[in-house]
């Protein structure tokens, strides 16, 4: 009898490090693409939120009207609580119906029957890519409508 010994082929087992090597390869742009994408959302939350705790604020804060600095605070808290940072971080009123890119800020009215938006604009870092090449080309804005109420009391 005789006996047959299965010789190894020359290529076994290299597709096995070709199928882990292009896993590897599609998979980190994919992985960084989502990570990217996450970011930018957590951030678009935070700037509708921090606009919308903002215009709550006003809305119900005494006539006097709430600090500029407190509305900032509540602002810049909402935006550490999704890691997005506050240095460029920039609260802007405009008209009702306004582009915040585009319109002036003005001062907030606190009488009955104001309407107007508070926007919230902030920066965004992308992870890996450095400052030098985004600059403060990654903005979000987040807008609320304010509206003080008919039956608030006055100045």
């Amino acid at each position: 009898m005789t006996r047959t010994t299965a010789r190894p082929r020359p290529d076994e087992g290299r597709a096995i490090i070709e199928v882990v090597f292009l896993a590897v390869l599609l998979l980190i742009p994919v992985i960084y693409v989502l990570i990217a994408l996450l970011r930018l959302q957590g951030a678009t939350l935070a700037v509708g939120q921090a606009a919308r705790d903002v215009g709550r604020m006003i809305e119900t804060s005494s006539a006097a009207g709430a600090s500029t600095q407190l509305m900032h605070d509540v602002a810049g808290q909402d935006l550490r609580d999704q890691g997005i940072s506050t240095t460029n971080m920039a609260l802007r009123t405009t008209p009702a119906g306004g582009d915040c890119a585009r319109s002036n800020s003005f001062e907030p009215s606190y009488q009955p029957g104001a309407t107007y938006q508070l926007c919230v604009v902030a920066v965004v870092s992308l992870p890996g890519v450095p400052t030098i090449l985004s600059g403060s080309k990654n903005t979000v804005t987040g807008v609320y409508t304010v509206h003080i109420g008919e039956l608030r009391e006055g100045p």
